[in-house]
């Protein structure tokens, strides 16, 4: 099987232990891919006829699991017990009824993790207000401490903050989004966008953000201390612990203007099987113990995760302190695969031009114009 980075590694070692458990016959082997180049050697090895028998995918939040039910990839798995999960995990899992992964309870959530011994050092406190965190980027700027670890060259390094950013800037707009009774391209997603570019200009990124090379080297730079704060998504807990086990770290939700907070995320999808697998009935054993309320407890804990079950508890007090919230929020990126017209290209269209902007390439009204011509 193949995942898709080193955040999961342990998670998945741990739920492969506890299969072979159940099935010691059955010998099990993954590699773990680099997230940026996943798909395209995910693919190249669909088309060669080599695929594993088992992948991650985004599931439906993006259009690449729709693309590969499309050209008849992936194995029908709906006859699995998916009784150990929720309705809204299942949602990710499921194109037309039918179920074509194995989602995991854990919620792909943001947050704005902080060095605590920054903040105690220099009396900083986390802000209650939108302006207050505005203002407290300014004061540790002149404090000399890098404000925000910010990697601008891929796509989800700039999605995990413009959500919580936006979230925080217009909770109306943002609540909007989980009935699309707003737009993707209106203009408080504009504001948002263009706000991450001021920060920019204003120097809150460091001096050199832009050799930032990816997300891993952005949460080295505030694992190392050289940067009070670092926004991304929930996973990274277990990359900041493994950078820096010492690290005296928490996390808060960025606030709104009115003092609320707003967590955005969504449950995180799992394995799907190749439909030519050579090994079905070992495939679709793992993919129903990867549905059990045993191996998703194993997941949730072991990644240290925000669970999203009721039944499982974290088993890291900073996943509650990201959970301490007064609203949840669909992901606007979510959104993208889910109302685009027949054939949109919206995802690619965002993530290639994401990144674009801080180099000044493209304009926000440039992107946001495209994105529209794509969007229902």
């Amino acid at each position: 099987m193949w995942e898709h980075g080193t955040t999961f590694e342990n998670s998945l070692a741990a739920v492969i232990e506890g299969f072979q458990k159940k099935y010691p016959n059955v010998e099990v082997e993954y590699e773990i891919k680099d997230g940026d180049t996943y798909y395209s050697l995910l693919t190249t090895a669909i088309q060669s006829g080599e695929a594993p028998d088992l992948f991650w995918t985004n599931g439906t939040a993006t259009t690449n699991m729709q693309d590969y039910v499309k050209n008849d990839v992936l194995m029908d798995i709906s006859d699995l017990d998916f009784s150990a999960l929720t309705e809204d995990s299942m949602k990710l899992a499921t194109i037309n009824d039918t179920v074509y992964s194995v989602p995991w309870l854990t919620m792909d959530t943001r947050a704005c993790f902080y060095n605590k011994d920054l903040f105690a050092e220099n009396g900083w406190e986390i802000p209650t207000k939108f302006s207050e965190f505005e203002a407290l980027l300014e004061k540790q700027k002149g404090a000399g401490i890098i404000p925000i670890s910010f990697s601008p060259t891929s796509f989800f390094s700039v999605l995990f903050i413009f959500e919580p950013v936006l979230s925080a800037m217009d909770p109306a707009y943002t609540k909007g989004l989980s009935d699309y009774s707003v737009k993707l391209t209106d203009q408080p997603a504009k504001d948002a966008l263009n706000k991450l570019i001021e920060w920019a200009d204003k120097g809150y990124y460091g001096e050199n953000y832009k050799g930032v090379t990816d997300g891993s080297a952005a949460i080295l730079t505030f694992t190392m201390g050289k940067a009070a704060m670092f926004i991304g998504g929930s996973w990274e807990m277990s990359s900041i612990e493994s950078n820096n086990p010492d690290l005296n770290y928490g996390a808060f939700q960025i606030p709104a203007e009115d003092g609320t907070t707003g967590m955005v995320g969504t449950c995180a999808n799992g394995f799907s099987i190749y439909k030519d697998t050579k090994s079905p009935e070992a495939a679709k054993a793992f993919a129903q113990y990867c549905a059990s309320l045993e191996a998703q407890t194993t997941w949730v804990q072991v990644q240290r995760a925000v669970s999203g079950s009721p039944e499982i508890q974290s088993a890291n007090p900073i996943a509650n302190e990201i959970s301490d919230c007064d609203n949840v929020y669909t992901s606007w990126q979510s959104l993208i695969s889910k109302y685009s017209i027949e054939g949109g290209t919206g995802n690619a269209i965002t993530e290639e031009y994401f990144p674009k902007l801080f180099v000044g390439d493209i304009t926000v009204d440039q992107l946001m114009e495209d994105l529209a011509k794509e969007m229902q």
